[in-house]
């Protein structure tokens, strides 16, 4: 506690247990039923410069999941994309037996293994509580093309109508069972934004990164409230004004921006509206590209001219204009190389979370190869650093955030030795305080407000007694805020408190 003294052991009442129990009454939290542990094992809480780190193990009871993300609505659902084409939702740490969404008819073709293919991408309506809309993004198994169609949840808000189906899009992608992209995301803008990859093989054999002729190779902006197509089944949506090409090259209507090569999860950040993008590289580069809130859009990421910040040149396809474009390439303002057994970037988020702590405005991603999650962060004087975060064992095939701003992941094992999962990745100030705790928000609410510090740098100290002078201190700071003073003590009030105690004018104002 701030500008107490050391903790005594003569008093009536724990830290764990007045953390719980009565500070979330003073912050407006809602305070839990009990001050039960959370039965889940977590990981030795990692040192980062700034805090801990931990990581806690949600579900196990999801098959091939890909991606994970939340509706919106208040219901504090998590919805887990499988592979093979069915989406689950988890609820606290159970995955409930009957899909929420099961397409797996429809989606493929996968044989033994989907691949780069399947169910890759989910995003509900920003008004999904009021009209049940949600968009997914899935290959189709008849020929591998991709579309992006429209479903609404049933009566049940567990159970979708799986006969609600409304394309909206769909992308010619037959000849390569690579690079589909997948991501799908509602912008700042209420607009639906979706990452298409080039066309897949390697090197951009079809030229699709720099070209504007086709949706591949691009992020693409959409207006799913209206439609600008009537009469054609195929196009169930409108142009935004505003989109950078609109009108002006024949089939560039939907492009936002280009030069992609298979953008593996980008998102918004939640607070600033900034748009992050994760592009898978070739061989040697993997990039994270940046585009700042309000743009107009139209920024050309360079591939298959580049690959991160470096030339690239495929001696079997090369391709002749890129001398004439270098100056028009946007640099990713991230990038690391395969050196170290990465292979394969996945976008990730700003983190948000609540607690927000020392990870506050930071983008985290990680690699599918080798689990390793890095920290990327933007200097006052606008230069990009970044750094190791946490270095797991995962093979982490997306990032996706609660309704508060949590952050979690899906692990799809490349080999047998362990189950397919959901976890939740949560930064926390003290080592003896781990996100696997009901006590563990409340802690963090108390840091944020400045009322305490803990018992040293690094511990909280929550089996350590308090006295009855330091919970006056403790119950008006929480109550008014850090920089709350009480008037000046009188000595008269109690015969056992001095004017001159620490605590006189804090019991005092008590009293």
């Amino acid at each position: 506690m701030t500008g107490l003294p050391p903790r005594t052991v003569s008093s009536l009442i724990s830290l764990r247990h007045f953390a719980g129990a009565a500070t979330c009454l003073l912050l407006g939290l809602a305070c839990p039923a009990a001050a039960q542990p959370v039965l889940q094992p977590v990981s030795a809480p990692v040192v980062t410069p700034g805090g801990f780190v931990s990581i806690v193990p949600v579900t196990t009871g999801v098959s091939e999941p890909i991606g994970v993300t939340n509706a919106g609505d208040g219901s504090n659902r998590l919805f887990v994309t499988e592979r093979r084409g069915r989406i689950r939702i988890v609820k606290g740490t159970q995955a409930l037996a009957t899909p929420f969404l099961d397409i797996s008819t429809k989606v493929g073709p996968c044989g033994s293994d989907c691949g780069e293919r399947g169910l890759l991408g989910l995003a509900f309506h920003p008004n999904y509580e009021a009209n049940g809309f949600f968009y997914v993004y899935y290959t189709r198994v008849s020929d591998g093309d991709i579309v992006i169609a429209r479903y609404q949840v049933s009566s049940n808000p567990d159970v979708a109508l799986d006969s609600s189906e409304l394309i909206l899009l769909t992308i010619e992608h037959t000849s390569q069972g690579n690079h589909n992209g997948g991501q799908l995301a509602f912008g700042p803008d209420g607009f639906l934004y979706a990452g298409i990859g080039d066309g897949g093989g390697g090197g951009d054999f079809l030229e699709s990164g720099q070209s504007t002729s086709t949706l591949l190779g691009k992020i693409l902006r959409l207006n799913v409230n209206g439609d600008d197509f009537p009469g054609d089944a195929s196009r169930n949506y409108a142009i935004p004004a505003g989109n950078p090409f609109a009108g002006t090259t024949p089939g560039a209507d939907e492009i936002w921006a280009f030069g992609l090569r298979n953008p593996w999860r980008f998102s918004f950040d939640r607070q600033t509206g900034d748009l992050y993008i994760a592009d898978v590289g070739q061989n040697l580069w993997e990039e994270i590209d940046f585009q700042a809130a309000g743009s107009a859009g139209g920024q050309n990421y360079g591939w298959d001219c580049r690959e991160g910040a470096h030339p690239y040149t495929d001696p079997d396809d090369q391709n002749a204009n890129c001398p004439a474009l270098a100056g028009s390439f946007i640099d990713p303002v991230l990038e690391y190389s395969h050196g170290s057994g990465d292979c394969s970037v996945t976008g990730g988020y700003v983190y948000r979370g609540q607690p927000a702590s020392f990870l506050s405005g930071n983008y985290l991603f990680g690699d599918l190869c080798t689990g390793r999650i890095v920290r990327g962060s933007r200097g006052a004087g606008g230069a990009w650093s970044q750094q190791l975060l946490i270095d797991t064992s995962f093979n982490i095939t997306s990032f996706g955030q609660d309704e508060k701003g949590g952050l979690y992941f899906t692990d799809l094992p490349l080999s047998g030795t362990r189950s397919a999962s959901l976890q939740r990745l949560a930064a926390h100030t003290f080592s003896d305080v781990t996100p696997d705790l009901s006590t563990w928000p409340f802690v963090e609410a108390l840091v944020g407000a400045g009322i305490t510090g803990g018992c040293t740098d690094t511990t909280f100290c929550p089996g350590n007694l308090v006295t009855r002078a330091q919970m006056a201190v403790f119950l008006l700071t929480a109550e008014h805020g850090a920089g709350f003073t009480p008037p000046p003590a009188t000595g008269t009030v109690f015969n056992d408190v001095p004017a001159g105690s620490f605590a006189a004018a804090w019991i005092e104002q008590v009293a």
